[in-house]
């Protein structure tokens, strides 16, 4: 026998086949009637808000809320049509249900009126239905219609109604000090109180202080939100999702809007395990089957609340879909534990199913009951997909359990206050070279670059029906790329600036510099000056002497001329005496000859001549020469008239006279004299004397005139 069901056809479901239709009985199961569906929320509501738990007029006030929230659901569910754009505007019973789930989580301390009450219920009407919208102006139109329900169904009642939206958490209380008296099993946690927000600035603050512990206690995982008004109405969204009992949650928005990081710190405001598949090459079903395990074990066995993240990246294969729609749907997969790992399960969950539900017996099938509706209150499954494209859309006409199993949450596109916000925080304590007012026009500058092209993206699109998205991510891309960018150009400059401070300092060490020679200078120009002064003075003399030396130079060049004149002629007279010498020899050799035989009584025989032959006289004048005897003045020689010195005869008689040298003397000098012996004074002497006396004769005649003679005197 096969049991099948579907939804209507409509709103981009297709209609079975009739060939197929035609095999199974059909069953039309409708709604319940109005007056049903108001007593079954009436027994849940009263039976809740009785007099016993809040004030009476709150008890009778919520009586009034059940057909109104009836109201407000048909509305919706009439004017916002499903359409292949919005095909997840499906609104059935489990809406009601959902808005009176988060209703009756309120306690009497935090509603204590009416108004108290209406706030809270316009809280859950807007989380339930208007989240999922996913244009301001079906929000705009959800506002109005729930104003005009109001006041119609309510009458006087409708005063309690307030325009302003006021938001609900469970997480502002702070963790109870220690007093000592406190049990052993107590656990020192915040407690969970559903209450209506004092301020955004309270909200902001006890969000960044769970978010610097979460940084702290989660290792690998840095948080780095800035919480704007939208994003911290995502949070609270998520957070009062996971916090109900089988509370799932679809989150749809384009990349970068924080889908993941809102629930992760979500998950951790409510002390959950957060949990995410770790994509490989080779991951498979049986990879995603073993994760799913690992959820049920944490959460049907140990009884701890987990999140399930899962995105439309993780989809791998597309049954993976069929897996997470069970979950959403019935809570449990077929056949995915084995029969040996489910009795060592429920074995584990007997004495805990016994203390937390002692009267019902631990059977096998209890068991396993207790486990699944364990799991699925403890298991908070959070689809994070992407509207881009159209994956989305027929994965959920594929899978209805994805929109009928969860709580959607559309995330709209940050207004141009968050974007300028975000700026802010990116830019705020990045160091830009300006006056901070300039920075104040650069942060809004970037949020409303941002948000003009997002409105150009829809102009595009209904222009030529192409869509474009302009995502957070490529927003915080671009903060990022200006960061960078900016830093390697002020970068750049600060090596100019250093270049051209560098280039200054020299130029000012070079102006100290020129001013420091300068005062040299003029000390040296003076130095110079005077020096310059000294200088002609002694260029001058130099001058002078130069003039001087000139004409010296030119006396000892005519003097050198006349030298090397002389020199030429004594050459000339040099080479004319040895020729005559050289004719003179065969004389000299007879001379010397003749000498050795001059006896001492010829010396004596000359002294005794009383007028000796003007050659004697010459002769004797030149014994006096080669002896260094002393001589006559020299003058001319009047009286032999002769053109010739005065002979010194007188001395030549004392040299040989007996009171002198004697002849004897004599004598025996001339023995021993040598000619070569001779000083060239002594013969240059001698030679020009006889020269004188022998002009005119013949050389020949002379030599044998002296050799007579001298043999005849001597």
């Amino acid at each position: 026998m096969f049991l099948a069901a579907m939804i209507h056809p409509g709103g981009g479901r297709n209609d079975i086949p009739h060939r197929l239709k035609r095999q199974f009985c059909i069953f039309n199961c409708t709604l319940p009637s109005t007056t049903s569906m108001d007593l079954i929320f009436q027994q849940i509501a009263t039976g809740y808000f009785c007099v016993e738990r809040f004030a009476e007029p709150v008890v009778n006030f919520i009586t009034k809320l059940i057909p109104l929230t009836r109201h407000v659901w048909e509305k919706t569910k009439v004017k916002m049509l499903p359409t292949p754009a919005k095909f997840h505007y499906v609104f059935n019973l489990r809406d009601l249900s959902r808005i009176w789930q988060g209703i009756l989580v309120v306690e009497r301390e935090q509603c204590m009126d009416e108004v108290t009450l209406l706030k809270l219920w316009r809280h859950e009407c807007h989380r339930v239905i208007s989240d999922r919208f996913t244009e301001q102006n079906d929000k705009d139109w959800f506002i109005k219609n729930l104003k005009d329900t109001v006041v119609k169904d309510l009458g006087d009642d409708a005063e309690y109604y307030t325009d302003e939206e006021r938001f609900w958490v469970d997480f502002m209380r702070e963790v109870p000090e220690a007093t000592g008296d406190e049990p052993d099993d107590f656990v020192f946690e915040a407690p969970k109180v559903y209450e209506e927000i004092p301020s955004w600035e309270l909200l902001r603050e006890k969000l960044f202080s769970y978010m610097e512990q979460y940084n702290e206690q989660v290792r690998g995982s840095l948080m780095d939100m800035v919480f704007f008004h939208d994003a911290m109405v995502n949070l609270m969204t998520i957070s009062r999702v996971i916090r109900t009992a089988r509370g799932n949650a679809l989150l749809v928005g384009v990349g970068g809007s924080g889908k993941q990081s809102l629930t992760k710190l979500s998950s951790f405001i409510a002390t959950y395990k957060s949990y995410q598949i770790q994509l490989t090459r080779s991951y498979n079903l049986n990879n995603l089957m073993d994760d799913i395990k690992y959820l049920y074990r944490v959460a049907g066995m140990e009884g701890c609340g987990i999140t399930f993240i899962f995105t439309d990246n993780d989809i791998k294969e597309e049954t993976f879909l069929e897996s997470l729609n069970n979950i959403l749907s019935s809570g449990e997969i077929a056949n995915l534990f084995p029969k040996d790992e489910l009795d060592e399960i429920q074995s584990g969950l007997i004495p805990v199913m016994k203390k937390l539900q002692p009267k019902r017996p631990p059977t096998v099938d209890n068991l396993y009951d207790f486990f699944i509706s364990r799991s699925r209150s403890n298991i908070h499954v959070v689809l994070c997909f992407s509207p881009v494209g159209e994956k989305f859309r027929s994965r959920a006409l594929k899978f209805p359990g994805l929109i009928s199993g969860c709580t959607v949450n559309w995330f709209a596109r940050w207004p141009r206050d968050a974007l300028i916000e975000v700026a802010n925080h990116f830019l705020e304590n990045f160091g830009i070279v300006c006056v901070p007012e300039v920075k104040h026009e650069l942060i809004h500058i970037m949020g409303e670059i941002q948000d003009g092209v997002a409105e150009t993206c829809i102009l595009y699109y209904e222009r030529f029906r192409r869509r474009t998205f302009v995502t957070p991510k490529t927003f915080i891309s671009f903060l990022n790329f200006y960061k960078v960018l900016y830093k390697k150009k002020l970068d750049d400059i600060g090596v100019l600036a250093q270049r051209m401070n560098t280039g200054l300092s020299k130029l000012v060490e070079a102006q100290l510099s020129v001013d420091e020679l300068r005062k040299e200078l003029a000390v040296k120009e003076v130095e110079v000056n005077i020096a310059s002064e000294a200088a002609e003075e002694v260029l001058n003399e130099v001058l002078a002497a130069s003039e001087v030396a000139n004409k010296i130079k030119e006396e000892a060049l005519a003097v050198k001329e006349r030298a090397e004149n002389l020199v030429n002629l004594i050459s000339v007279d040099q080479k004319e005496a040895e020729e005559k010498l050289l004719a003179a020899k065969p004389a000299l050799d007879a001379a010397e000859a003749a000498l050795l035989t001059i006896k001492a009584a010829d010396i004596a025989t000359v002294r005794k001549l009383g007028k000796p032959p003007y050659l004697i006289l010459i002769i004797m004048d030149v014994v006096l020469i080669y002896f260094k005897r002393k001589l006559d003045r020299v003058q001319r020689d009047t009286v032999n008239e002769k053109d010739f010195v005065l002979p010194s005869w007188n001395e030549s008689l004392k040299a040989v006279s007996p009171s002198g040298p004697g002849a004897e003397e004599v004598f025996k000098s001339s023995k021993c004299f040598l000619m070569s012996s001779a000083e060239n004074e002594i013969v240059l002497s001698s030679t020009r004397d006889l020269g004188e006396v022998s002009r005119g004769s013949t050389l020949k005649d002379e030599a044998k005139t002296l050799a007579n003679t001298s043999a005849d005197c001597l």
